[in-house]
């Protein structure tokens, strides 16, 4: 399940045999009593239901962690590999599928918005960050920024910092940005001991991806409520 996505009707037949487990009080399978359906069992406890996990769910989150190693580890075999072969001339969450790609690639891929759920920028000089359709507002709900902009697009955060400071430039705030995204860059404060802006998890105190940290939920939502899939 960490290489490759399963089809979503072995990851049903996964599900249907643990409820049957759950469900069946006898032998005789028309003599079962469905207590509780398994959407409700799935949810975690905190929320009333037994904590099972969405094996499809699962199975993206697992991929996750091999996006997010593509993601936080350019310089290793795996990464330079795949780089070169789907994605030479941008990043990871950048690229498109590419040309003919083999399953442990689509399987990758399709964990894209996994990891646009929860990945975050710590800005630091503010120069690997694009201000526009990248995560680095202090906000949980919404990273982005939602100001109409299009002279900003394709520039760098370090683009609303004072000349050769680590402070935002209060004209440019007001004059390009609603109330609401001026409020969210106040509240970062850029790391002045730091040249380098830096990618984390923001589901996890250690900002490093887990696959126990995904709220699978959150996935649910993140796809419409509806898993992909690859026959």
């Amino acid at each position: 399940m960490s290489v490759f996505l399963l089809p979503f009707e072995i990851t049903k037949d996964l599900e249907r045999s643990i409820s049957r487990f759950w469900w069946n009080s006898k032998t005789n399978d028309n003599m079962s009593i469905h207590w509780m359906s398994w959407d409700r069992l799935s949810r975690h406890k905190s929320a009333g239901g037994m904590g099972f996990r969405d094996f499809r769910d699962f199975n993206l989150a697992m991929h996750g962690k091999q996006a997010w190693r593509f993601i936080t580890n350019p310089n290793s075999l795996a990464t330079r590999l795949y780089k070169a072969r789907y994605f030479p001339n941008n990043s990871f969450m950048e690229a498109n599928i590419g040309n003919n790609p083999s399953f442990v690639r689509r399987s990758i891929w399709e964990a894209k918005q996994v990891i646009s759920a929860g990945m975050r920028w710590k800005i630091g000089s503010g120069n690997a960050v694009d201000i526009i359709g990248q995560p680095w507002l202090l906000d949980d709900n919404n990273p982005f920024i939602t100001s109409d902009i299009r002279g900003l697009k394709n520039h760098k955060v370090s683009a609303l910092m004072v000349d050769n400071q680590r402070e935002w430039d209060e004209e440019i705030l007001r004059d390009m940005f609603n109330d609401r995204d001026q409020q969210c860059i106040r509240r970062i404060r850029p790391n002045v001991n730091e040249n380098d802006d830096v990618m984390y998890w923001g589901e996890e105190a250690t900002g490093q991806y887990t696959v126990r940290s995904t709220d699978f939920y959150k996935l649910r939502r993140v796809f419409g409520g509806k898993s992909t899939s690859i026959a």
